[in-house]
């Protein structure tokens, strides 16, 4: 079992009034997937598996790949010889260091370049900080290396935002490809 407390960031457990919060982004992500008809994601930084769960209970025909980088949540090993046409990373980014993720998106960009990702992205604002406070969620964004802005423009380096989807003033889902620059 993974105690939760001894990692140096946290893994949201979705409880009853957080849960409809991830929950509705769960949706948002779903719908996007449906939409453009992906076949095959990438669930980057999957947790505890709520995104194939929704998917299982729909969808069938779509596959989820989970990983993360804690092995016990984790499918696999890696992710870099697969196969897969959508990448989500939903609230994850952010764990990430600037050269890390840069690193991580010139890989994807060489080995997938019409990959399509959904990132979704926390605005770590001040109703998110309330949000924090009423839920007694204090380690919300324990581990974070980068803020929201930090994030979208390192994004917004490799890729064009396809659709952008406001969750709640809380949270913000992308839609993006690569660019043909860079």
């Amino acid at each position: 079992m993974i105690d939760l407390k001894k990692l140096p960031y946290n893994i949201t457990k979705h409880k009853f009034i957080s849960g409809i919060y991830f929950n509705l982004i769960l949706q948002k992500i779903f719908n996007i997937i449906i939409l453009y008809q992906f076949k095959k994601i990438l669930d980057f930084g999957c947790g505890f598996r709520y995104l194939e769960n929704l998917i299982k209970k729909f969808k069938n025909n779509i596959k989820v790949i989970n990983y993360d980088i804690v092995p016990e949540l984790s499918q696999v090993k890696t992710y870099k010889n697969l196969q897969f046409d959508c990448l989500v990373a939903n609230q994850f980014f952010y764990l990430f260091k600037k050269k890390d993720l840069n690193k991580l998106l010139i890989f994807l960009k060489k080995k997938k370049p019409n990959l399509r990702l959904i990132v979704v992205i926390s605005r770590q604002s001040f109703l998110n900080n309330i949000g924090k406070f009423i839920l007694n969620e204090k380690n919300a964004y324990k581990g974070t290396k980068l803020n929201p802005q930090e994030e979208l423009k390192i994004l917004c380096k490799y890729c064009l935002i396809l659709k952008k989807i406001n969750v709640l003033f809380l949270s913000d889902i992308y839609l993006l490809k690569f660019c043909k620059k860079n």
